[in-house]
């Protein structure tokens, strides 16, 4: 949300009333027994801030609150009704094989003689198939007592004798022998034996959704990112049918399905940043970002040089290097602005435009989503010794935000990019653009108060840096909905109006009103305003992207709100926000194909590997579903 992605997450970019937007309009919704079809497509909910996207694929730890509500009885394996089996109490969980009690040996021999009597019976058996129906539920019966190499035998014995053309009872067969497997932790072995059940019978349940977990268990424990994807896409595949089959009435499988898919996301998103291409985003992205720092030491440069005449030769020769860059930035040349920065460092040897060259070659690197090359320009400016205050502070502003972007370890990723921020205060403290970043990182931990405080410093700093105090209104906003202060709620939306008259041409104080009065429900005034900020700036593609969103949840026009969002894309096809809403609303429509094309898109235009994970997710959800119903024969 800090630096390169406030741009897009700000009152110019997503919503925040996105969350509720289009499901509240998708023909569904209410409990678990009424979701609509589309809604396990949708993942983690339509286009999200970056700040939520950070919180929802950040590291597990486990499965979070599932395993806290794990149930503490497994299903073991199935009984001859088709019914689970529940272990016996006394037994140990799933996730440790169980040793039997220990016993008197009157006891033992009291169990070996009824275990004898068992085979006998067994044994005098003709018929095949009730000889293996009679030796799975001597396995159930050592399943439930804990005693699994048994049941295996017993369960490996069934599918002996049963005839090949019994598919339905020798898949219950294979089904149980994974079970005890799964007891055991022998993986393989629960994946074979599922594969064996579900070409046998490949709606069946209760294989479908132990090989999804086997699978999931198998990528938790491998660092490969091209077999992680492999083994997860089959998990949401497997767990897709499950949901299906069942018609979307348990909430567990959902769950599920939406933890998967983040995973899923994160590996796929590791995975081709790896062999990302540079892309710049759209040039009003990049002239929003590049507003968003009042004190850039190359757009100070700019603005004393504004009031001479530069021309595009210089005493008769072209311009070059640094001079070139500066001349780019001016025309909006941005794709030739890091070549220009580079020219500059190779061929000259004068230290203050080098620095220069090298924090603008920075800043265009980190938004041509090549992050690594950007972090490396910015470690050397702030790692010199002389390097003028305002450049090695602006470095390392986008160094902390840099962090948050990359999402390495987003446990650790905080703790480096606020010591950035108060290594940057200890050298200018007096920097709104420290405060008002820092502030945006605040906000994306969940530290209001603290993210208050940043802001309310930047505008005091600089009270004409409306962009800052628009989003300490919108923080004190949230923070009020969090304690449910319906006094402050209404204060934080008057601020809103008396910042909007003192500041009538900013976009951002204008959209995030608006948004704050969406999530209110109060649509015709947030339509004003968004109408408004349009007026002000009409080429602000996100603008429209968020009227669409409107027009879907405050009245359910889906064909308005495809209008707005496809005018959006026409403003500015890189617009990655647009192509993702877009593809969301096609998944409520049911064109699935279409929105897996717009995912495509909108892949490679995320601004952090946190929304391409989101993205990846969604697109992953859509295809299984094209997938599974494709394979089960389900129209959706």
């Amino acid at each position: 949300m800090s630096s390169i992605s406030s741009a897009a997450s700000g009152g110019v970019g997503r919503s925040v009333a996105a969350d509720s937007t289009v499901s509240a309009t998708g023909g569904g919704g209410g409990g678990a027994s009424s979701i609509p079809k589309w809604v396990y497509a949708l993942a983690i909910g339509v286009p999200v801030t970056a700040a939520l996207l950070y919180v929802l694929f950040g590291p597990d730890d486990g499965d979070g609150q599932t395993k806290k509500k794990k149930k503490k009885e497994e299903e073991g394996a199935d009984s001859k009704k088709g019914s689970p089996v529940k272990k016996e109490s006394g037994t140990a969980p799933a996730s440790a094989p169980i040793k039997a009690e220990s016993k008197s040996p009157a006891s033992n021999n009291a169990q070996k003689s009824k275990d004898k009597k068992e085979e006998v019976v067994v044994e005098e058996l003709t018929d095949p198939l009730e000889k293996g129906i009679a030796l799975k539920n001597r396995g159930n019966k050592y399943f439930r007592a804990g005693r699994y190499e048994l049941a295996i035998k017993c369960y490996s014995e069934a599918i002996d004798v049963c005839p090949k053309e019994k598919t339905t009872d020798l898949a219950t067969f294979y089904q149980n022998r994974a079970a005890a497997h799964d007891q055991l932790q022998n993986t393989d072995e629960v994946l074979s034996d599922c594969d064996i059940a579900l070409n046998l019978n490949s709606r069946y349940v209760k294989a479908l959704d132990r090989r999804a977990k086997a699978l999931r268990k198998q990528a938790k424990q491998i660092e490969n990112f091209e077999t992680q994807v492999e083994k997860l896409k089959q998990c949401v595949e497997d767990i897709t049918s499950v949901c299906l089959l069942e018609g979307f009435q348990k909430q567990e499988n959902l769950l599920l399905v939406d933890q998967v898919l983040r995973e899923l996301g994160r590996a796929q998103a590791a995975l081709a940043s790896k062999s990302r291409k540079p892309i710049l985003p759209s040039k009003h992205f990049i002239k929003q970002y590049l507003e968003s720092f009042a004190e850039d030491p190359v757009k100070k440069i700019l603005e004393k040089e504004s009031e001479g005449d530069i021309d595009e030769k210089e005493n008769g020769v072209d311009l070059a290097g640094f001079s070139r860059a500066k001349q780019c930035l001016i025309e909006e040349d941005y794709e030739s602005i890091v070549d220009a920065c580079t020219q500059e460092l190779e061929s000259t040897s004068n230290i203050e435009t080098t620095h220069l060259a090298r924090l603008l070659r920075g800043t265009f690197y980190t938004m041509r989503k090549q992050r690594e090359q950007g972090m490396e320009d910015f470690n050397i400016l702030i790692d010199e010794e002389n390097v003028d205050t305002k450049v090695k502070v602006n470095a390392l502003i986008k160094r902390a935000s840099l962090f948050i972007q990359m999402c390495k370890d987003p446990k650790k990723d905080p703790e480096l990019s606020l010591k950035d921020f108060a290594r940057a205060v200890e050298l200018d403290t007096d920097n709104s653009d420290i405060y008002n970043h820092r502030g945006q990182v605040h906000l994306l931990i969940e530290e209001m108060n603290k993210a208050i405080v940043d802001f309310r410093k930047a505008v005091e700093l600089n009270p004409n840096h409306s962009i800052a105090y628009a989003q300490k209104l919108f923080t004190d906003y949230r923070c009020a909905v969090m304690i449910g202060d319906v006094t402050k709620v209404h204060t934080a939306i008057s601020d809103f109006y008396e910042a909007i008259e003192k500041h009538p041409k900013c976009v951002e104080t204008i959209s995030l009103a608006a948004q704050v009065l969406n999530s209110q429900e109060k649509f015709k005034e947030a339509e004003a305003l968004y109408k408004k900020a349009s007026e002000i700036d009409p080429n602000n593609a996100s603008i429209l992207v968020n009227r669409g969103l409107l027009a879907l949840q405050s009245r359910g026009d889906i064909a308005e709100g495809v209008r707005l969002v496809e005018k959006a894309l026409e403003l500015d096809e890189l617009n990655e926000f647009a192509l993702e809403t877009l593809g969301t609303i096609e998944v409520q429509k049911g064109n699935l194909k279409r929105a897996i094309e717009l995912y495509d898109k909108a892949i490679p235009l995320a601004n952090t590997e946190l929304e391409m994970a989101h993205i990846f997710g969604l697109q992953e959800a859509a295809r299984a579903q094209i997938t599974v119903s494709q394979k089960l024969g389900i129209e959706m």
